[in-house]
C-alpha cells in the first residue's frame, strides 16, 4: 500500500468538500473515483520525474539516416503545437509553462548536448510520426472527406487499433511494462478522445441525433473555466480529464433532460474545483509527485493501476458506418481548436 499519510491527506481533504458523500457516490462515478483520479495524475508526474533522459541516438537504437531525419521531423511538428500551447496558456490563462518550450539545441553548446527526452516522450513522438490518424486529428484534416476519405479512414482507425492493442497487452505484463502501458494509453485518449467521441457517434445514431452538443461535450474533454467557491470572483481553468470514467457519462449527454443535465453538469464542477484545491493545497504544496517518486516503489504504483485504474474498460472493438464515420468528422470539427499547421 502507498504512503497513508500523504493519501489520508487527500482523503481528509475529500471529506471537507463532500460531507454528504451519498449525494455523490451515485452515477456516473463516485468520490473514491474521484481520489483515484488524483493518484493517477501524481503517479504519471512521478513517474515522469524518474524516466531517464537520453539521447535520440539511445532512444531509436540507429544512427541510420531516414530514422535520424524522421526523428527531427516529428520533434520540429511536436515542437511546433508545443509552442502553440505555451502562448494559449501564457496569454489566455496567464500561466507559463517552461516544460513545453523547446530545448536549446542553436547553440554550439546545445548542439553538443543535443536533444534528450524520456522513453515515453520518444514514444509520443513516434505515435505522431507512424499512426496518421493522429496527425489528422490535430490539423483537422479528418474532419474533411476530401481529405480523409472514409476508405483512408477506416485504414487510419484500424491501424490505431493495433497500436491500442500492442499497449493493452503490456496491463498484462511486468511493472514496468503496465506502468507504460496505463500512462502511454491514458495521454492517447486525453489527447485525441477516439474512444470518447466513438462512444458518443453510437450513442447518437442510438437516438437519431444528427447535432453535436458541444456545451455538454465540453465539459468531458474541454478546457473549461469555473467560478471558484466560495466568493466566485475567481476563474478555474481546467481541463476535464476524468478519462476513465467519463464513458459512463456518454448516454447522458443524449438522453439526459435540461434538469438532470444540469445535475451532472453541477457534479463535474464540484469535482474539478475539488481537484483544483487538492493539487493546489496538498499536491504541489508537499510535492506529492516528489514523495511517491522518492518513497514509493512501482511496484505499488502497478498495483494501484492494475486495481483502480485499469484502462482496458474503455478500449471497444468499433463497428463502423457511413454515419458514425460522418458524426466522429463532426466532433472533431466541433471540439478540436483550429490551429496553423506547420
Amino acid at each position: 500500500m502507498m504512503d497513508l499519510t500523504m493519501l489520508e491527506m487527500i482523503d481528509n481533504r475529500l471529506a471537507n468538500f463532500f460531507p454528504q458523500p451519498e449525494f455523490y457516490d451515485v452515477s456516473p462515478f463516485s468520490i473514491e473515483n474521484l481520489r483515484d483520479c488524483i493518484i493517477m495524475f501524481i503517479l504519471k508526474d512521478a513517474y515522469y520525474l524518474t524516466e531517464p533522459k537520453q539521447s535520440l541516438r539511445e532512444n531509436r537504437g540507429t544512427d541510420a539516416d531516414d530514422v535520424r531525419m524522421r526523428d527531427s521531423r516529428s520533434i520540429a511538428y511536436a515542437q511546433h503545437y508545443r509552442d502553440l500551447q505555451y502562448n494559449h496558456v501564457k496569454n489566455d490563462l496567464g500561466i507559463e509553462i517552461p516544460e513545453l518550450l523547446s530545448e536549446d539545441v542553436e547553440t554550439m553548446r546545445g548542439k553538443l548536448r543535443g536533444h534528450n527526452i524520456t522513453p515515453m516522450q520518444y514514444f509520443e513522438l513516434n505515435t505522431l510520426a507512424y499512426h496518421p490518424l493522429l496527425k489528422a486529428i490535430v490539423n483537422k484534416r479528418i474532419c474533411d472527406v476530401k481529405k480523409v476519405s472514409n476508405v483512408t479512414f477506416l485504414e487510419y482507425m484500424q491501424d490505431y487499433d493495433k497500436l491500442v492493442k500492442l499497449l493493452l497487452k503490456k496491463l498484462d505484463g511486468s511493472d514496468e511494462d503496465v506502468i507504460f502501458g496505463t500512462i502511454a494509453l491514458f495521454t492517447l485518449e486525453w489527447k485525441y478522445n477516439v474512444e470518447l467521441f466513438y462512444s458518443c457517434a453510437v450513442n447518437a445514431e442510438k437516438v437519431g441525433v444528427q447535432d453535436v452538443p458541444i456545451h455538454r461535450l465540453a465539459g468531458l474533454c474541454a478546457e473549461l473555466s469555473i467560478p471558484l467557491a466560495p466568493y466566485f470572483t475567481q476563474m478555474l481553468h481546467t481541463e476535464s480529464r476524468f478519462v476513465l470514467h467519463r464513458l459512463k457519462l456518454v448516454p447522458a449527454i443524449y438522453n439526459a433532460s435540461e434538469s438532470d443535465w444540469d445535475e451532472v453538469k453541477d457534479k463535474i464542477c464540484h469535482y474539478q474545483t475539488a481537484r483544483y484545491y487538492i493539487e493546489r493545497e496538498i499536491v504541489r504544496k508537499w510535492d506529492m509527485a516528489g514523495f511517491f517518486a522518492r518513497y514509493t516503489t512501482r511496484e505499488q504504483w502497478a498495483q494501484f493501476f492494475r486495481e483502480h485504474y485499469d484502462l482496458r474498460q474503455i478500449f471497444a472493438t468499433k463497428e463502423w458506418n457511413n454515419k458514425r464515420i460522418r458524426y466522429m468528422r463532426s466532433i472533431y470539427s466541433a471540439m478540436i481548436k483550429d490551429q496553423p499547421t506547420p
